[in-house]
């Protein structure tokens, strides 16, 4: 652009030498020809020619200068603009750089958060664990001393059930405290959404309805822990919707570029999977949001739920290399992110 104006400067100066040259002519016309055509101004013959040379040059000049001035006006204001427009671009970049910044310090001290938890959780798990092994092998051997038929028989198979759900739920505690691991496989994301959809199909009411725009994805995982973490979303938005609404899941690629994953402290330098589990129901405030994935965090009644599932759906995220992310507004809904890691098939080709 500094070229084009510069161009039109030169424009400015060369109507000025052509004004010089048109002058100079006028002033050979009335030097040769003076008495032919103002025989009543022979008073001023000897001065015409240079006043109409004077004349000239000054107009040209006077043009050449107003549009050299209105030239250098309009490339100051072009340049003038340029700046503005750089400064908002590096304005918006630093709130951008900001915003990332704080979600950065957001997810890193909710992981600190969690691993602390996770870890003091593995470890009251493990020792109570240890105590429900006794409590199930004195119970057994004490009904062996009991006729089958009596009240003690049937209490003490009482507290073995019970006994047994604590075991279960110190296992989903373990998940949480990622004491267990899994074996992770290549295995088909669509092909796996679509089985735990078709296991939560008949549990699911029948005003509820599920749209799924799947791809193609394979990711190194387990399948079971991936069918879990579908469960615990996909029955928490039933429960938000009160039995009644729409739930979307989507998949998009994200590639290794894209400016979305700077946001996540602990992303890889790899294409990833998005999976978006969208839902109209009731929504969450933000200090909600802001304890979803906490342990024993739960806004539903008492009896209805232990709040370990979004704890350990965070948990089996994070085993997986991937991040998970809520959005919601109260009275609009709810929508979960996960980021999963693509796994690359490398094959022969021939």
């Amino acid at each position: 652009m500094s070229y084009h104006y510069s161009q039109k400067l030169w424009f400015s100066y060369l109507i000025a030498v052509v004004g010089f040259f048109c002058s100079l002519l006028l002033w050979l016309v009335f030097k040769h020809n003076l008495q032919a055509y103002f025989d009543l101004l022979k008073d001023f013959q000897l001065y015409l020619p240079w006043l109409a040379l004077l004349f000239g040059l000054s107009f040209s000049f006077l043009i050449a200068a107003l549009i050299g001035m209105a030239q250098l006006a309009r490339q100051r204001a072009f340049t003038l603009r340029q700046i503005n427009e750089d400064l908002k671009k590096e304005i918006n970049e630093r709130i951008q750089a900001e915003d990332i910044k704080q979600k950065l310090e957001v997810a890193l001290l909710q992981g600190q958060k969690l691993q602390a938890m996770g870890t003091l959780a593995g470890g009251i798990a493990h020792d109570f664990n240890n105590i429900l092994y006794a409590v199930i092998g004195y119970a057994e051997m004490a009904r062996e001393d009991v006729p089958k038929e009596s009240v003690v028989h049937k209490n003490l198979g009482k507290v073995i059930e019970a006994a047994h759900r604590g075991q279960e739920l110190v296992s989903r505690i373990l998940v949480f405290s990622r004491r267990q691991h899994h074996h992770f496989n290549p295995i088909n994301l669509k092909t796996t959404i679509d089985a735990a959809l078709a296991l939560l199909k008949p549990t699911i009411p029948a005003s509820v309805m599920i749209h799924f725009n799947p791809t193609e994805v394979t990711i190194l995982g387990n399948q079971t822990q991936i069918h879990q973490v579908l469960v615990n979303i996909i029955n928490n938005a039933v429960d938000a919707m009160d039995g009644e609404g729409t739930i979307h899941i989507t998949m998009v690629h994200v590639l290794a570029d894209d400016v979305f994953l700077k946001q996540f402290p602990n992303i890889l330098s790899q294409n990833y999977c998005k999976i978006k589990i969208s839902d109209t129901g009731h929504g969450m405030d933000q200090s909600t949001m802001e304890r979803i994935f906490d342990p024993f965090y739960t806004t539903k009644e008492v009896g209805k739920g232990t709040g370990l599932g979004l704890s350990i759906v965070h948990s089996i995220i994070k085993e997986h290399q991937g991040e998970i992310m809520v959005t919601s507004r109260l009275g609009h809904g709810t929508t979960f992110m996960i980021l999963l890691p693509e796994y690359a098939i490398r094959g022969n080709h021939g």
